[in-house]
């Protein structure tokens, strides 16, 4: 995992092609968005192309903290785990596999959306690693926030490219 992660205290890049978006304690990395081939966007990923990398992702996982765990999101748990699920699912997150990085950080891989809608997303989530261990799982947390949208990593393009061009701000 790239330091800057960790470092990141506003939404930004941690690299030319990797969006960061800051909520708190959680650290989101967007890594696709299905999209609509008519969207002002275009950021079409052809079916089944998101499970692909997916699955890529948790071989990735596999290599650097072992086999994943799905966090059960429709689970009510009155616990750090259960205050993240409750996040996950206000964000319209569909699934969601979790590793434990380090003694203080948990990785979540998470799906949002539906292919058959146009909707999907995928994300790579830093969080704390009580909110995916159950090892290390604490009291509950309060003010999880995991919400974001495509249009801001739009946003955070174009501020860049803006602030790129000859006599940008």
């Amino acid at each position: 995992m790239p330091p800057a992660v960790f470092d990141a205290e506003h939404d930004g890049w941690l690299s030319a092609d990797n969006p960061i978006l800051v909520r708190g304690l959680v650290r989101i990395l967007p890594l696709a968005w299905q999209g609509v081939p008519s969207s002002e966007y275009n950021a079409h990923a052809e079916a089944g192309q998101i499970a692909k990398l997916a699955s890529s992702m948790q071989s990735t996982g596999m290599h650097w903290a072992g086999n994943w765990r799905v966090l059960e999101l429709e689970e009510r748990r009155e616990d750090s785990i259960g205050s993240y699920t409750a996040a996950l699912r206000a964000a319209g997150a569909t699934r969601a596999d979790c590793w434990t990085y380090s003694e203080t950080v948990g990785i979540a891989l998470v799906w949002a959306g539906f292919e058959d809608e146009g909707t999907m997303s995928l994300a790579l989530h830093v969080v704390p690693a009580s909110w995916v261990s159950e090892r290390r799982v604490t009291k509950s947390v309060r003010g999880i926030d995991v919400r974001w949208s495509w249009s801001e990593v739009i946003d955070l393009y174009t501020t860049r490219i803006d602030a790129e061009a000859p006599g940008g701000s």
